[in-house]
């Protein structure tokens, strides 16, 4: 099995915490949403809270976690909105 290459868009307090609205990621072939979902919470602690309810977007049609992922993908990760 090799890799895939996934685009991750993220939106206003992920977005912030991070620096960049888009990256793309190198993932093993067979990964998941939620496989996707973990890695980020590893390398990015400071936005764990946030990702576990956010909702997720994959190729603009929101997707439940246990999706599959192929190269090529693109992945929106939309952080709940607070205001009035």
């Amino acid at each position: 099995m090799g890799d895939i290459r996934v685009r991750v868009k993220v939106f206003a307090s992920i977005r912030d915490a991070l620096g960049e609205g888009e990256f793309v990621l190198s993932l093993p072939e067979g990964s998941s949403v939620e496989s996707l979902i973990k890695y980020l919470k590893a390398k990015y602690p400071q936005i764990a809270d946030i990702l576990d309810c956010s909702f997720i977007a994959l190729n603009e049609e929101y997707a439940l976690r246990e999706a599959s992922l192929r190269g090529g993908d693109t992945l929106a990760i939309i952080p709940p909105v607070s205001g009035g």
